[in-house]
């Protein structure tokens, strides 16, 4: 034969006259089978969605029979990624963090990831108050650290402001948001904002109260810098400084009277200067802090003991709830500067206290405060997961698929069984090559009797 020469396989049935029908159904049933089949493997395609849970997870018809192709939760989202400057909530949206710096990075060189995973390992560092008598305004920055073995350990601030001018931005965050169409809000975060400006006002007052009592010769102007006595994660548990009133270091602190001048007490200090932190100031600032303190904490989702705004029993061992007599804060009629009045109106709303103001309005609020749990960070992530295609994409997808499986499973089938014919002895032949060998082995017909044929040259000489 030549190069160019076309031909052809010369074909002939089984022998085995159950093999057609049997066959034919076999192949129905494995259409239908590979159809189903080929649905799950390439009737979906891959699309992104956002999702506020990482551990986002999805459930199909085939999982029964094809458990493995089951996503395990976190798998199909990507981690966000945060830079130093990023901000974030928590879910309990009370204050808004920015990102100080990133202990260790493990998103890139600078970056760090995060999957959802739980706070627990997080708590208030450092507190920073600067209050101004002449405005009625306390600026608060809280810095927070995370430490969790390399998975998320950045440092993070929040910046708030207290006023009673109308012209600056005071609310804190969940504040701000609380209100909707119907008047309703996050009650945790206005009780919050109501404590946290009260203790503000008690440190007002007697702060005032010294100013007029001195002339207008005390300072009318403190900063200062706070840490807490001991980092106490959530997951440190019940120890001591989750059950004992918490204690603050008060390190750096600096005052300004009405004329400009500046007082700084500091670790190591001259001793000559004047403190600062004396009988006036310290209750009332250690009021504020605890406050302060005790609010951050809730937003991280710390349950503590010792936290006095989820576990009033503890308020006369964590709060003063009377400022002492002193030379610059003397006794006055309405004890004004003398009566803290977070003291009352938090252990009794109902009560009135000596300036006339009803706190009863919390009791709303009051049965949102409740202990938190675990906290997050409140993010977007983007996952991948997987959509049944559009009708014209499905059918031609498996289609196509099941046209290249049954075309080869169809071709190992008529191997096998060509393979099984051509063991019989006759298998090799022909239908016309069978018939030729059959006359070709027939025994040869009877034998005729010769007769002899006369011829008329016979006789002749």
């Amino acid at each position: 034969m030549g190069w160019f020469s076309l031909d052809y396989p010369v074909t002939r049935s089984f022998q085995w006259r159950w093999l057609g029908p049997l066959s034919f159904v076999g192949a129905c049933i494995a259409i239908i089978l590979l159809t189903v089949l080929n649905v799950a493997l390439v009737g979906y395609e891959t699309i992104t969605i956002f999702s506020a849970d990482f551990n986002t997870t999805q459930s199909f018809w085939y999982d029964t029979f094809m458990p493995y192709r089951k996503p395990a939760p976190g798998a199909i989202c990507d981690s966000h990624v945060f830079n130093v400057g990023d901000t974030f909530t928590t879910n309990y949206t009370i204050f808004a963090w920015s990102i100080q710096s990133i202990e260790k990075a493990n998103a890139g060189a600078s970056g760090v990831s995060y999957n959802g995973t739980q706070l627990t390992n997080c708590d208030v560092t450092w507190i920073y108050v600067s209050g101004d008598l002449r405005t009625w305004s306390i600026d608060f920055s809280v810095v927070m650290s995370c430490k969790d073995a390399g998975m998320f350990d950045v440092s993070a601030s929040t910046s708030f402001t207290i006023s009673s001018l109308p012209g600056i931005l005071a609310p804190l965050l969940g504040y701000s948001r609380s209100v909707n169409r119907e008047a309703k809000g996050d009650g945790r975060s206005i009780i919050l904002d109501r404590l946290i400006r009260t203790a503000s006002e008690d440190l007002g007052d007697r702060v005032g109260l010294a100013y007029n009592a001195s002339s207008g010769a005390s300072p009318v102007v403190f900063s200062l810098q706070s840490s807490p006595g001991k980092f106490c994660p959530d997951s440190m548990g019940n120890t001591d400084c989750a059950t004992k009133p918490p204690t603050f270091n008060v390190d750096y602190i600096s005052s300004v009277d009405a004329r400009g001048t500046l007082v700084q007490n500091y670790p190591d200090g001259p001793s000559n200067v004047p403190k600062i932190m004396d009988a006036m100031l310290t209750p009332v600032v250690l009021n504020l802090l605890q406050t302060v303190y005790a609010a951050v904490r809730l937003d991280l989702g710390i349950d503590s003991q010792n936290n006095f705004i989820l576990h009033k029993e503890v308020m006369p061992q964590t709060l003063n709830s009377t400022f002492p007599v002193t030379a610059t804060t003397p006794a006055n009629p309405g004890n004004i500067g003398l009566a803290s009045h977070l003291f009352s109106s938090w252990s009794n709303p109902n009560a009135t206290d000596s300036t006339g103001t009803d706190y009863s309005w919390m009791w709303q609020f009051i049965p949102e405060v409740v202990a938190p749990g675990p906290a997050a960070i409140q993010v977007v992530y983007l996952c991948h997961v997987q959509s049944l295609k559009s009708p014209g994409s499905l059918i031609i997808s498996v289609l196509v698929a099941v046209l290249s499986m049954f075309s080869s499973g169809w071709a190992v089938y008529l191997l096998v069984l060509g393979t099984l014919a051509k063991r019989h002895p006759d298998s090799n032949y022909c239908e016309a090559h069978l018939s030729e060998k059959t006359h070709s082995e027939a025994p040869p017909p009877f034998p005729q009797p010769y007769h002899a044929v006369a011829s008329g040259y016979e006789g002749k000489q």
